[in-house]
């Protein structure tokens, strides 16, 4: 009797074309760029492999796919690497697989990943970050559980929202600052749409009423999460001659723009100018200075979301619990007392 042969996986494709499977993962949504050597190589390895997605699955197949969506923005930034490859290791050890879209901030790319994703038949979908629109998400959850962190707080029925405490985050880094006798600070916020960003901003202004310190408009600049932007929000803060002794950035890529446009301009960082960054990803450490930052658990978020959707998946229910952020107080920062301003 001839054994049935085994179907082949997105990870024998990658083995195949030289790649690793969030590659194919990118080659099959069209949602991200994949260099046309990749492309073909990825298209051979299918074709040799026969390999086939689970959108081809056959209408009326109710079993599971083993696999799990996850819709991000950018796969490349530091921050969501590490979620992703924190997610993917819980998820393998369960005997699942990672499929993945990109949503780039960009509303009609967000919808049409989040569209890939249903299409292709996964067991379940973790949202991180984003703008998708709440009742998109609650109708996607009519078809699968869906799992969001960063994202609007969304309880319903089939939908698990986590939440970091950003503005509590916003607010000890502001506090950091004050601590240190600084009361000029300005800040670069994120993105506009993004509810993560808006929080830290909330933390800021919070603990600079409680210090009843007034909050300066001229001290705070539209930022989006990105190094270039944390660069030329930096520069207009020092032409506009309005004094600050400190920056709060939304993320350390912002602080990372900032610190360099604070070099360009001649301001050395922490003796002329404190920066705070937001999230600690891993070039915080060896950056110079080394950054002071708030410490997201960045990889334990890819396992708590990881096991969320699992629970959601297999019990119907899930219990989860985010870790807490901590400042991490490094070189970028020091006290304002005994200088000269």
């Amino acid at each position: 009797m001839n054994k049935k042969k085994k179907s082949a996986t997105v990870y024998d494709v990658a083995k195949l074309a030289g790649v690793s499977p969030s590659t194919v993962s990118r080659f099959l949504n069209r949602t991200t760029f994949v260099s046309n050597s990749k492309s073909k190589s990825i298209e051979s390895a299918i074709k040799t492999t026969g390999y086939k997605p689970n959108f081809q699955m056959q209408q009326g197949d109710n079993r599971r796919s083993m696999t799990i969506g996850v819709l991000v923005q950018h796969p490349d930034s530091p921050y969501t690497s590490t979620i992703l490859n924190d997610m993917e290791k819980t998820l393998m050890a369960k005997g699942y697989s990672l499929v993945m879209a990109s949503g780039h901030w960009q509303s009609k790319l967000e919808m049409h990943a989040l569209e890939y994703l249903l299409k292709s038949k996964v067991d379940g979908i973790i949202i991180i970050t984003g703008n998708l629109d709440i009742e998109l998400i609650r109708n996607a959850a009519k078809s699968v559980p869906i799992v969001t962190v960063g994202c609007y707080d969304i309880q319903d029925e089939n939908i698990c929202s986590l939440q970091l405490d950003n503005v509590m985050g916003g607010y000890i880094a502001t506090l950091h600052l004050l601590q240190q006798g600084h009361k000029n600070i300005a800040h670069i916020k994120g993105l506009s749409t993004q509810p993560d960003a808006g929080s830290r901003y909330e933390g800021y202004k919070k603990a600079l009423l409680e210090a009843n310190i007034k909050v300066n408009r001229k001290l705070i600049k539209q930022g989006d999460f990105g190094m270039e932007k944390g660069y030329q929000q930096t520069i207009e803060l020092i032409d506009s001659n309005i004094y600050f002794s400190a920056i709060f950035a939304a993320n350390d890529l912002t602080a990372y723009g900032a610190i360099k446009a604070l070099h360009d301009r001649g301001l050395r960082v922490p003796e002329d100018v404190s920066v705070v960054g937001f999230d600690d990803i891993a070039t915080s450490l060896y950056f110079t200075p080394a950054l002071t930052t708030l410490r997201q658990p960045i990889g334990e978020i890819g396992t708590v979301c990881a096991n969320s959707i699992l629970n959601l998946v297999v019990k119907g229910d899930y219990e989860a619990r985010m870790p807490p952020i901590d400042l991490v107080i490094r070189q970028s920062t020091s006290s304002i007392y005994g200088k000269d301003h």
